[in-house]
């Protein structure tokens, strides 16, 4: 997968989930979910993020209409109401990434740890009027949030650091809403590999991690086992499978971190932050647009896993070359 797909996937779920919206998180991006789902547009979206000392970029392609989304790039990333999230390697079949059947619990209530600001009159963003939210953390600005005055598009979405300097940024340069415009038209083809969902009774996943994040999801699509969870405002994926880790096998861009009694390494990617370690004879992926400092005390809140089976983490062969390679 390359960065752009990487970023598509990210948009799918920040800007346009297909998800029904549920109730929890803070109102303005309900409001900002609501309507991806349901304004018909096309523009031109460039993701910005920051790497260690570097500010790296991507431009993508985005069309939406009939509740479905598509982000055209080196590959195909696609939102459908009856097909899920689906992805497209090089014009190769489709690859189920989310089925709409497996809509996740509803979140947590982000209000209890969030402070939103009243809506204000902000700056254009791609030539339309802007209403600006920001989110707060006590008194840590996290997020502004552009939302366009007429409909409540998410036209740009800046986070930032303890510093108050950005780290990641979603912004629209070119939007054109049209309600008349029919749905994409991708994809005419099943996808090859669907997730599904597992019972909780089945696995070892803890039901919350530190820092609010509460489990609402568990999946599993071949050996790559997910439990997926929130705190209302950003969701947290953790995924697992058997195996060992090298750090030969990882890029070398990272930031070494400790999890627990483990070496881990840390990437910045478009999509926000993925943590990598191994123990017990399983690799782990922690994938996220939380803050560094959430993901990290996050992931070193879980336990060694008991021999049989975890349930958290991810396939280093198909986490790394599919999320990290790009960013060596």
């Amino acid at each position: 997968m390359t960065k752009r797909a990487v970023a598509a996937a990210v948009l799918l779920a920040g800007l346009a989930s297909p998800l029904p919206a549920t109730a929890g998180g803070p109102e303005p991006l309900e409001k900002a979910r609501y309507a991806a789902e349901h304004t018909s547009f096309e523009g031109v979206l460039e993701v910005r993020w920051r790497d260690r000392d570097q500010m790296r970029s991507e431009r993508l392609h985005v069309e939406a209409g009939g509740g479905s989304l598509i982000v055209r790039g080196a590959n195909l990333v696609m939102a459908r109401p009856q097909f899920g999230r689906l992805l497209s390697h090089g014009g190769g079949g489709w690859e189920e990434m989310w089925l709409p059947s497996m809509a996740p619990a509803a979140r947590p209530d982000g209000v209890r740890k969030y402070r939103t600001t009243p809506a204000v009159d902000g700056p254009a963003v791609a030539g339309r009027p802007t209403r600006v939210v920001e989110v707060h953390r006590g008194a840590t600005l996290l997020e502004r949030l552009y939302l366009d005055t007429e409909t409540n598009l998410l036209l740009e979405r800046d986070q930032y650091d303890p510093n108050g300097q950005v780290v990641r940024q979603l912004a629209f340069e070119s939007l054109a809403i049209d309600p008349t415009a029919p749905p994409p038209s991708l994809p005419k083809s099943a996808a090859k590999h669907a997730p599904k969902r597992v019972d909780a009774d089945r696995v070892a996943a803890p039901d919350a991690l530190a820092d609010g994040y509460e489990r609402i999801g568990i999946y599993r699509s071949a050996e790559v086992l997910q439990v997926l969870y929130s705190d209302g405002l950003y969701d947290l994926s953790v995924f697992e499978q058997d195996g060992r880790l090298r750090r030969s096998d990882l890029p070398p861009a990272a930031e070494q971190v400790a999890v627990g009694d483990a070496p881990g390494w840390r990437y910045a990617w478009p999509g926000g932050q993925l943590v990598v370690w191994a123990a017990g004879g399983k690799v782990f992926t922690a994938v996220s647009d939380a803050p560094v400092d959430q993901v990290l005390t996050a992931v070193r809140s879980l336990r060694p896993a008991p021999s049989r089976e975890l349930s958290l983490l991810g396939k280093i062969r198909r986490a790394c070359e599919a999320l990290m390679e790009p960013l060596s």
